[in-house]
């Protein structure tokens, strides 16, 4: 890393670390929201930017890992120390399940995504005895491990912080491993990946669950930061929405989903207190970034910062 880069990390996480001093509560909760759904576009990202598959059926993983937490702890009062695990654990386990739909590509594996989605979300939305219905499971605590308790919604922005930090890392070493790189190579070329010796195939279906793994994650932290889960965290527009953040901020790296979380969540926050129809200045949003800035928004950093160089040579 260089020395200018290692200087813009240490501001950013200057920062972040004074924000609950410097931004107030409101400031506070929408960046603790945008880490969230960061870490569930790093998740779509993972198969997106790096083995080229376009999957929108992760608001599932986030869902369930979410309805675990908060049907374990507000009905039978688990601990978060064995209802986080839970979570994360089914959600998991789920994406081990609908890892079934890398055996396509393309359109058909888009398609598949999107209606195993729908089976997760159906069910959250009709099975009402189970899962509260439209109403949700309300009422989830602050984690809490032994005498050490998340008392705030500040205190707990700085949990979130850390996860996200220990996530970043985790995933910029999975990337950079040889597995990672394999990944790339299918995306690249499935076919000479093959004829190099590689089981493609399997290759794509751990990356899956990799994936999924995150996304029950970011589901964990959700459900403690929103004190409550409905089916709207298992639909559709969730899932469309975790792409869109990864596609606008750049696919292919870690810090782009965040930055993408970021422009997705403040506009819906600034343009819905104007417009009604926000989803159309999304959608706007969308088709702009895919025909200007395919590389998102580290693409323009990145093409700026090598024609100011260019200048300086």
């Amino acid at each position: 890393m260089d020395r200018a880069r290692l200087m813009l990390l240490v501001v950013a996480l200057a920062g972040a670390a004074a924000l609950p001093w410097i931004g107030g509560p409101f400031w506070t909760g929408l960046a603790t929201q945008m880490m969230i759904f960061g870490l569930l576009a790093l998740s779509v990202d993972l198969l997106l930017g790096h083995a080229g598959l376009f999957s929108l059926t992760h608001a599932s993983f986030f869902a369930v890992s979410a309805y675990t937490v908060a049907i374990l702890q507000v009905r039978y009062g688990w601990p978060t120390l064995a209802a986080a695990p839970a979570g994360i654990l089914l959600g998991t386990a789920l994406a081990a399940l609908f890892g079934i739909s890398v055996r396509t590509r393309g359109v058909y594996f888009i398609l598949i995504t999107i209606a195993l989605g729908y089976v997760v979300w159906g069910i959250a939305h009709r099975w009402s005895s189970f899962t509260g219905g439209d109403n949700g499971v309300t009422n989830v605590p602050f984690p809490a491990v032994g005498p050490l308790a998340v008392t705030s919604h500040t205190q707990y922005y700085y949990v979130v912080l850390a996860a996200v930090i220990l996530c970043g890392l985790g995933y910029r070493v999975l990337i950079r491993s040889p597995f990672g790189l394999g990944l790339r190579g299918v995306k690249a070329s499935e076919t000479r990946m093959q004829s190099l010796g590689y089981r493609t195939g399997l290759h794509i279906y751990v990356a899956f669950v990799l994936s999924g793994a995150l996304a029950s994650f970011a589901g964990v932290l959700y459900v403690y930061y929103n004190k409550f889960v409905n089916p709207v965290a298992a639909s559709f527009p969730v899932s469309v929405e975790a792409a869109l953040m990864a596609i606008v901020g750049g696919t292919g790296t870690i810090v782009g989903p965040f930055l993408g979380a970021g422009v997705v969540l403040g506009l819906r926050n600034w343009v819905s207190s104007f417009v009604e129809m926000h989803h159309a200045i999304m959608g706007a949003v969308f088709i702009a970034t895919v025909l200007w800035a395919p590389q998102g928004l580290v693409g323009i950093a990145a093409r700026v910062r090598a024609r100011l160089k260019g200048r300086d040579g």
